[in-house]
């Protein structure tokens, strides 16, 4: 029951990770791998967002002083 428990676990981690149900084919790898992938994904997905955001931010430099409260805010930065 605890494997299951587990597995169930990593699945939801997983889930939440992609925005969506996991691929099919990802059934065949262990709780542990499930987890582990869960965890690289928030990973990455978090640097992703970090880069984009300076990159947004660096952007900006080649806006109008004028224009860059607007611009910030149509950008949601």
């Amino acid at each position: 029951m605890a494997k299951a428990d587990s597995r169930s676990a990593s699945l939801d981690a997983l889930r939440a990770a992609l925005d969506r149900a996991p691929p099919a084919g990802l059934d065949a790898l262990d709780p542990k791998q499930l987890a582990q992938l869960a965890t690289l994904l928030s990973e990455a997905k978090r640097r992703q967002k970090t880069q984009v955001d300076a990159a947004l931010t660096e952007s900006l430099s080649h806006v109008p002083l004028l224009l860059r409260g607007a611009v910030r805010k149509i950008l949601d930065l």
